[in-house]
């Protein structure tokens, strides 16, 4: 007959199983056989236990941390370098391509109606539209800045890109940690501002016939990098009866693009040099984008498309109306100030007093409120 001690608690780092045996004229104590469960119960403490639960926190929601919004601007800023550059040159039909970056909606962006909430989509809007602007512009920015390193050494002034105004339209729910891609493109441009437009999209609801900047990010050169001629062949003598099938559900499913999308967000911008107004004409051409004066007499560009170029601009000029510059001046007009009466002043609830106050006062503890 024999029993089984444990020494050591879950706060002690140390403890021994031991196995107190009765048989013979004296009890014997021996070291029980080690298992998973001796091993781990004496590190079992609070600290490992809270420690273990802050790393999921920060792992499940990295998004949000410190800084890592900063960071995520620096991973899009980094497309403005040589080495980071896509090997195929700009050329006018890329103008009003998109550039699609994914991302998914954490916990600490859900809001009381466990879905995305609608601030969170600005942050987001402000990666896309860097992705977008760094990787058209690459040329152009290194040629205002003097060159593409952190601190150039030129003596040009300080450029970058100002944000002036920004509209989000919302049309449907993210849900906790679903994932979904950003579809960022120029959508116009006029003697000061360039206007983007970011299509927040269900994750792979719809797939480009191909990546012009990126030719190996390609559904057919996927393949053709999967797959040898040969077997390309038998599949496609097998899969001919299925062909016409999957057309036909992706033709329905692609029929509506509109129906993957959660909400558009549209961007009017600036490039600064200093103070002074770069155009988004003149950065288009620095960046091989446009023709300049001489190139565009040539035929080195090809003169429909530079006309249909000017066609989609001047339609897109007619959905930028939305942030244009007399619809803003209205809006501000409507700002009464000192010659109107208010109804009262609120604090936000936020710092220290204000979070201790709204406790006590949702727990009754606290009668009079702070305004």
């Amino acid at each position: 007959m024999s029993t089984t001690y444990i020494l050591g608690s879950i706060n002690q780092s140390r403890g021994s199983t031991y196995d107190f045996s009765s048989e013979g004229p004296l009890a014997e104590i021996q070291p029980s056989k080690p298992s998973i469960a001796n091993a781990i119960y004496p590190h079992l403490t609070w600290s490992t236990l809270w420690f273990t639960l802050l790393c999921f926190f920060v792992v499940l929601n990295i998004k949000n941390m410190p800084f890592m919004w900063h960071l995520r601007l620096v991973n899009a800023f980094r497309f403005i370098l040589r080495t980071q550059r896509p090997a195929v040159p700009l050329k006018p039909v890329h103008i009003f391509q998109p550039i699609i970056t994914s991302s998914t909606a954490q916990l600490m962006e859900i809001d009381f109606n466990m879905h995305k909430s609608n601030s969170s989509y600005f942050s987001d809007v402000d990666i896309a539209r860097t992705h977008l602007v760094c990787t058209l512009f690459a040329k152009g920015i290194e040629q205002m800045r003097g060159g593409t390193a952190a601190y150039t050494g030129s003596k040009k002034p300080v450029f970058g890109l100002a944000l002036g105004a920004v509209s989000c339209n919302f049309k449907r729910e993210l849900r906790p940690y679903e994932e979904y891609e950003m579809w960022s493109k120029i959508l116009t441009w006029d003697e000061k501002w360039i206007y983007i437009v970011t299509h927040f999209v269900r994750k792979d609801a719809a797939k480009p016939k191909n990546y012009s900047l990126y030719p190996e990010q390609s559904p057919s050169q996927s393949r053709r990098n999967s797959t040898t001629a040969s077997d390309e062949d038998l599949l496609r003598r097998s899969s001919v009866d299925s062909v016409s099938s999957d057309n036909s559900s992706n033709a329905s499913n692609e029929a509506k693009p509109e129906k993957h999308i959660f909400a558009t967000a549209l961007s009017k911008c600036v490039f600064k040099s200093g103070r002074k107004t770069v155009s988004p004409e003149l950065m288009l051409q620095m960046s091989g984008l446009l023709p300049t004066g001489n190139a565009a007499e040539s035929n080195e560009f090809d003169k429909a498309a530079l006309q249909e170029i000017e066609a989609q601009r001047q339609r897109g000029l007619e959905t930028a109306q939305l942030l244009a510059g007399q619809t803003q001046q209205n809006l501000e007009a409507e700002f009464a100030g000192a010659d109107c009466e208010a109804l009262g002043r609120h604090t936000d609830g936020a710092g220290i007093v204000g979070v201790v106050n709204t406790l006590m006062q949702l727990a009754r503890l606290k009668k009079t409120q702070i305004l």
